[in-house]
Parts: structure tokens; sequence; C-alpha cells
């Protein structure tokens, strides 16, 4: 699972602390392209898809996340032929697809379900065609909700049978160094299992602890900077701590000890 770590705490303070009302009690899972459909698609055509499948979710009682916290759903486009037709003014295409969808946990690759749809658009060029197709699924199909309505069955009582050795598997992570590995796997625990608040406040702890190392890592690069002069390294580094860190006081006092060495242009 690749990301920018700084990135995923962000996300991860916008999610835990500042959730919509409305979302409160629903399941999350992110939307995620691997990378064969990143490098053949449209960017605009997958932000369209992106899109479907958030109202899909949203229609399903699911809210999706930009984000991986470890439950995703992935799609897979397949165009199985696309024909050319000869029109009066233009050429037309008509493309034929199939939308695969899985629903899984990410580090372990559990698959809960999986959806496949075959689908056909017009337009004048391929991507229009594509993007007609994907505009065509209804939110309201109902091998869609069937799809959804297994999944989260199954992710239940997957989280309800495994909770405690995902928790476990998470401060295993954590001791190893990697934080982002074990926020992503232990905030996948969906509200309707029975040590949720347990994993909720070990999410809190895990980045609590991150927050410490981080400290310690960004203080000593700035101190380092600092010792040779280079103020607008320094400056660099200790901007990107966050206020809520234990050392934020420390972090302070050292942008105040170098901000009058650096010039208005570095500011």
């Amino acid at each position: 699972m690749k990301k920018i770590l700084s990135l995923f705490f962000v996300s991860f303070s916008l999610f835990f602390f500042a959730q919509n009302k409305s979302d409160i009690g629903k399941l999350y899972l992110g939307i995620f392209f691997n990378e064969e459909q990143l490098n053949n698609f449209d960017k605009n055509l997958l932000i369209k898809i992106e899109g479907k499948l958030t109202q899909i979710l949203a229609e399903n009682g699911i809210a999706a996340s930009g984000y991986n916290n470890g439950l995703i759903i992935e799609p897979n486009i397949i165009v199985n032929n696309n024909e050319i037709v000869e029109g009066g003014m233009q050429n037309i295409n008509i493309t034929k697809l199939t939308l695969q969808l899985l629903i899984k946990q990410d580090q372990t690759q559990k698959i809960f379900s999986s959806f496949s749809k075959d689908l056909k658009g017009t337009g004048k060029t391929t991507d229009l065609a594509i993007n007609n197709a994907i505009n065509s699924l209804s939110v309201n199909d109902s091998s869609i909700t069937n799809f959804i309505e297994k999944a989260k069955s199954k992710i239940n009582q997957y989280y309800e049978q495994n909770c405690n050795s995902i928790i476990n598997k998470a401060s295993s992570l954590e001791k190893t160094g990697q934080y982002e590995e074990a926020l992503a796997l232990i905030m996948s625990v969906p509200e309707s299992a029975s040590c949720y608040n347990l994993a909720q406040n070990k999410a809190l702890e895990t980045y609590k602890n991150y927050q410490k190392r981080n400290c310690s890592i960004m203080i000593k690069q700035a101190q380092t900077s600092i010792a040779e002069k280079d103020y607008s390294s320094a400056l660099e580094n200790l901007s990107q701590i966050d206020s809520t860190s234990p050392c934020n006081a420390q972090s302070n006092a050292l942008i105040k000890s170098v901000e009058n060495k650096i010039s208005a242009e570095e500011k």
C-alpha cells in the first residue's frame, strides 16, 4: 500500500476527530484503482467512476473515503470491444465493457464480495463511450445492492471473529515502526464489531506514539540544520510537526530562534 506518510496521518486526524454527523456509524470504504487502471484510463474517467461508486455506496448506507483505512472497494474496467460506426457528420464509438468491483481488506487481501456487470456506451470517442456506459449503471440496481449487502454481512462476521488478532497485529506493526500499516489495519474495524471501542482507543494511542516519534526525528533534523546554519531546511522540518504533538512548544521555540536569521524571501 503506497502513500505519503504525512498525508495519511492528516487524513487520519480529519477522519478520527471530524466525522460528519450523518456518517457516524456508517461503514467506510476507500475507493482505490490498481496501477493498471491508473495507467490505462483517463484520470477524468476514473474520477467519474469514483463519483458513481460514492453515490452507490451512500445509497446503501456506506460512506466512501478518499484514503485507505484498510477496507476498500476496487473497481476494474475491462474493455471487451470497441466498434467505430460511420455516421453522417462524424463517426460514433460503440464500446462494450465489463465493470468488476471487489470489496476487500487491503492488508490481508481478504475478499468479502465481488461484482461484475456488462455495460455498453456510445460516444464521439472511446473515453466518452466508456463514460456513457458507466452512466448507465443504476444506483438502484438490485445486483449491486445484493453485492454490497453480502459484503457488509461478511465484513461484520470477519471482524467479529478476528477482532482481537487484528488489534494484536496492529500492535506488532507499531512496534516495528510501521505506523501507517498499523493504523490502516486497526481503523478498518467497523463499528458493528464488539471490539470497536477498543480498536478506536488503540488507534488514538498509535497515532500519539507516531506523533512522539515524528517529533524526535524532526527536532533532531532541525537542530542539525541550525548547527550548519541551514535555517530554511530547519524551518521546513519544524513546519511538519503537528501542532498537537508533545514537542510543539520546543518546535515553536526553535522557530523563533531562527526566524530573524533568514531573509524575507526565504520566509
